[in-house]
């Protein structure tokens, strides 16, 4: 097992019919890579306790949510995966919340959606490849319209799977 600090949390919520980054104010954190074949994670986060009803609401429906996290240092791009709440550990002054998550996106996924995206904007030959590039430089914010098309699998399927 390989742990990291974690320096950064955001939420993929729903507000208003739109999809939102919500960043979590984290007091401290670590994620836990357990190395087996399925890139399970074991993620601890300590937040303020307001939000404690939420993440308690999450661990009694065992709702499946996206986060995107960054570790060891604030420059890093963000990782994103879909995450259920283990447990909610409360503290004098803050929470500690352990998630289960599972890496939903790789590096590769984002390239993909770069180049379709390329593609649909009538892109190729050299001024693809200069495109490529330079929309590669800024992976943060595509990583971010990843997040939000992950969001809207994760909850499709959830209504799927309650209308059973």
């Amino acid at each position: 097992m390989k742990t990291f600090r974690l320096v950064a949390m955001q939420l993929v919520l729903s507000e208003e019919d739109k999809i939102i980054q919500e960043a979590l104010p984290l007091q401290d954190g670590l994620i836990i890579n357990r190395e087996e074949k399925n890139s399970l994670w074991l993620i601890e986060a300590v937040i303020p306790k307001e939000k404690q009803e939420l993440f308690e609401k999450w661990k009694e429906t065992q709702e499946k949510f996206v986060v995107e996290v960054t570790i060891t240092d604030e420059r890093n791009d963000p990782a994103t995966m879909t995450a259920q709440v283990r447990d909610v550990i409360t503290l004098s002054n803050s929470i500690s919340v352990l998630f289960d998550g599972k890496m939903a996106v790789q590096k590769d996924d984002v390239f993909n959606v770069i180049l379709e995206g390329l593609i649909e904007d009538g892109f190729s030959g050299e001024k693809l490849l200069e495109e490529f590039k330079n929309r590669k430089e800024d992976q943060g914010s595509w990583s971010h319209r990843v997040a939000e098309n992950l969001y809207k699998e994760v909850k499709g399927e959830r209504s799927e799977d309650s209308r059973s």
